[in-house]
């Protein structure tokens, strides 16, 4: 017998907990697998009693992973990805296109161009494959990807779509209210109520490097709070709960609708944006339209 399944005897547990580890909530984790709140949770403890570890901390309203948790749930996340690309290579045909993106650059980017977006991979069935930590794109298992990084990707080739530039932003309403633009000092973001996204096992700039970039030092502990998407950052940003890190060419339209505004500089890394991956020795048709199509889409 496997160690796997003896130690963990309903392998169920782990896509709960998997579920429960990225949304954040037993409910939530409950609604994306059918099932309800309670055989949920009864999962989550049955498996720390397997372990021997407390894999969530319990808190009023919310529940966090603890530190064996988030190691646990980087691995089993790694794991699961590895899989589901080799089922997509399992069962995929020639005419399906299946293009890996980040919820922020699809909510962003590509749902509200989704029309020229299937003209441009042609004939093809467009799939939206989405993915969060660079660990699901390892086992490949798709067409085309837009990802942060280097460009450096194994066994990929890759072009830049834009630089990676970052810039912390709050609604008007907000900066307004704390006297906050985009002259403001970096020094004094720190102590706000910053958004956080949780980094572990991705390339985005963090708070922590932002501050560095400036030569300070964010305290530790400063984020009681972080986020396993960036979708939802920018959505409690625009819903007035705090000072977002924003990426340009992906909220230009949220600054341009004033629905949020700069609050302090911008910071370029040379050395890191956003690229059209694909994997090597396969840039075909549908690449190529895709490639032509974000070029356009950005303006270049």
């Amino acid at each position: 017998m496997r160690p796997l399944v003896e130690r963990v005897v309903r392998l169920q547990r782990l896509a709960v907990f998997e579920a429960a580890g990225r949304l954040g909530s037993f409910t939530a984790a409950a609604q994306e697998l059918g099932m309800t709140q309670p055989g949920a949770t009864r999962h989550i403890r049955a498996l720390e009693v397997e372990l021997g570890v407390t894999l969530f901390e319990r808190r009023p309203n919310r529940i966090a992973l603890s530190a064996a948790g988030r190691r646990l749930h980087e691995t089993v996340g790694q794991g699961f990805a590895i899989i589901e690309a080799g089922l997509d290579r399992i069962g995929a045909q020639a005419e399906v296109f299946v293009l890996a993106a980040n919820p922020g650059v699809a909510q962003r980017w590509l749902v509200p161009h989704l029309d020229g977006l299937r003209r441009a991979v042609g004939d093809r069935e467009l799939r939206l494959w989405l993915f969060d930590r660079n660990a699901e794109l390892a086992g490949g298992g798709f067409d085309a990807a837009i990802h942060a990084g280097t460009g450096d990707w194994p066994g990929s080739e890759s072009a830049l779509l834009f630089p990676e530039i970052v810039l912390p932003v709050a609604t008007p309403e907000r900066a307004a209210r704390l006297g906050l633009d985009a002259r403001t000092p970096p020094g004094d973001l720190l102590g706000q109520a910053l958004l956080h996204l949780d980094d572990a096992d991705r390339p985005w700039m963090s708070w922590r490097e932002w501050f560095a970039h400036h030569g300070l030092e964010l305290p530790p502990h400063s984020s009681p709070v972080s986020y396993n998407n960036y979708a939802l950052v920018l959505q409690e940003a625009i819903g007035g709960r705090g000072i977002a890190l924003a990426w340009r060419y992906l909220v230009d339209d949220l600054l341009d609708q004033g629905l949020l505004a700069p609050v302090g500089p911008e910071v370029r890394r040379p050395t890191s944006g956003y690229y059209l991956i694909w994997p090597k020795g396969h840039r075909d048709g549908g690449v190529k339209r895709l490639a032509d199509w974000l070029e356009a889409l950005i303006g270049r």
